[in-house]
């Protein structure tokens, strides 16, 4: 059996009740109304006096040994199908901690900035009337900064985006789901990363914080993947794309899960003062592209067209964005034909001073979202200097025509961090944007 206890996890148990050392403690992520991963071997772990006995007892098993000469113990349940039976684990020792209402369903790590920890209450009032009319579903549950929540009990205090994605989860599986909120306002991605990753990845001296506190105690619960709602702090930042590369690289390590399934954000346009600069557009947008493009198992989901205003930095409307993220996982974890994505830039071609764009992934259509032509094209001769193009709609392409710009060489689409394009495919999913890209 693999034992792979941090040893922060280690320091912050062995200073739970210092009086009571050799009392078996567990951490916080086993309490009551918690869900185990479905499918997979699940750890139990927590201290006890060195050489005690512990026995753990669950859903028919029962596991045992003695703590290690830290008092350290560690043990793994075999794997459990999902239900939606409650069930108790008992842990004994010198004392005995009875942990009720336990479920097996699906669990998903929530992790990012603010956008991924806003709570409900921050979102539209439809989408607040969604989760006040879940407050009785049992099926889905939340642990938030050391606690275990039914919706019943945490009001509108959860991430609005994570709850979302688990509710689509939670009724397109009919298993119970969890997701793991670890989502701190205001912050950089280079906290979250692992410090081995960080220093291979020389992402500075005050790296790892927020994973040392908060993310090194979870490493050996099970979870299935990632959802990633961040890199508003990162504007501007050259190297976002060797963060996202070393947090992926870090966590699939420290979860022991070789390509974890890692589904990003991209995250709205912003400008205050609603400046057409593309400080957003050519450092984290360029970045998690490639990283959705470039590392095996990331993905990534557009949301400008859920109706933002680019002056504010959190967008109200979190549930499309908790439900395109579920499409992802739905698709590649769990096997379902469902649409995960828009359709995608494929090739711009010259027609005398007009250039036609293709695209791949193209599913029912293309379409504009408010019934005019599309939005936000832009022509170059150099690739430097855009300038407004008209653009017209013409079945699964378009055509983009510039004054005066005979020979147009570049093409871009809603790429400066205040554009908004309208275009769509019909089946709802919004064209992403893109960058300068060759005419041929």
């Amino acid at each position: 059996m693999i034992q792979k206890i941090s040893i922060l996890l280690l320091l912050a148990l062995s200073a739970v009740l210092p009086a009571a050392r050799a009392e078996v403690v567990m951490p916080d992520i086993f309490q009551d109304h918690m869900i185990l991963q479905e499918g997979v071997e699940n750890r139990v772990w927590g201290t006890a006096a060195p050489g005690e006995m512990v026995v753990v007892a669950f859903a028919g098993q029962e596991v045992s040994g003695k703590a290690d000469a830290a008092g350290v113990w560690q043990f793994e349940l075999a794997a459990l199908n999902a239900t939606s039976e409650s069930m108790e684990m008992r842990v004994s020792g010198s004392n005995t901690i009875v942990i009720k209402d336990i479920l097996i369903g699906e669990v998903w790590l929530a992790s990012g900035q603010s956008n991924m920890a806003t709570g409900i209450r921050q979102s539209r009032g439809d989408q607040q009337k969604v989760f006040a009319a879940q407050k009785d579903n049992n099926r889905v549950r939340a642990f938030i900064r050391g606690k275990w929540y039914l919706l019943s009990e945490q009001a509108t205090q959860t991430s609005a985006v994570a709850f979302f994605f688990a509710l689509k989860l939670e009724q397109t599986l009919d298993v119970p789901v969890a997701y793991v909120v670890v989502a701190q306002n205001g912050s950089k991605i280079e906290p979250f990363v692992p410090p081995a990753e960080a220093e291979a990845y020389k992402l500075g001296p005050k790296s790892s914080k927020i994973y040392n506190g908060r993310v090194a105690p979870l490493t050996d619960y099970s979870i299935k993947g990632v959802i990633w709602y961040q890199g508003e702090s990162n504007r501007g930042a050259d190297n976002y794309y060797d963060s996202l590369k070393a947090l992926h690289a870090g966590w699939s390590r420290v979860f022991e899960m070789p390509e974890l399934p890692f589904y990003q954000v991209q995250i709205a346009p912003f400008n205050k003062q609603e400046e057409k600069t593309s400080l957003i557009s050519d450092s984290v947008w360029s970045a998690q592209y490639r990283a959705a493009k470039e590392i095996p198992s990331m993905g990534i989901i557009p949301l400008h067209d859920t109706g933002i205003s680019v002056k504010h930095i959190h967008p109200r409307s979190k549930q499309p964005v908790g439900e395109r993220l579920a499409a992802m996982a739905l698709k590649y974890q769990y096997g379902k034909d469902v649409v995960t994505s828009g359709p995608v830039f494929s090739k711009a071609t010259r027609k005398g001073a007009k250039v036609l764009v293709n695209f791949d992934h193209i599913d029912k259509g293309l379409a504009t979202s408010d019934g005019e032509q599309p939005s936000f094209f832009e022509l170059s001769s150099d690739g430097e200097t855009f300038v407004e193009a008209s653009a017209k709609l013409k079945g699964d392409h378009v055509e983009v025509l510039a004054d005066g710009m005979t020979e147009p060489r570049f093409v871009r689409m809603g790429w400066f961090d205040i554009a908004i394009p309208n275009l769509k495919d019909k089946n709802g999913w919004p064209v992403f944007a893109f960058p300068a890209k060759p005419v041929n």
